[in-house]
């Protein structure tokens, strides 16, 4: 729909002046830069909300840990879940 606004303005039906439709078309640009600033500031926020949420965890490993196995933390190259049975892996959990 904003394009429509800009399109509106550009080729109106009416034939209006060309001050008009820069003062308009200037209107519209500021509209679109305080909606950019608004997500731009949202953004930063939830970021800054994320960075903190996670930088308090503390992962204390021991040194003698081995990494993971490949196969025990990578999915093979085509997963079929019809394969998949969920009883077995209910009953492996208990």
């Amino acid at each position: 729909m904003p394009s429509a606004f800009a399109e509106s303005i550009m080729f109106p039906e009416v034939p209006i002046a060309l001050r008009l439709s820069g003062h308009l078309l200037l209107g519209l640009v500021r509209i679109y830069s305080w909606k950019v600033n608004y997500l731009f500031s949202d953004c930063n926020r939830m970021v800054t909300t994320i960075k903190t949420t996670f930088a308090a965890v503390e992962i204390d490993l021991p040194a003698e840990m081995e990494p993971a196995p490949f196969d025990s933390i990578t999915l093979p190259p085509t997963l079929n879940l019809d394969d998949l049975n969920l009883d077995d892996v209910i009953s492996q959990m208990k």
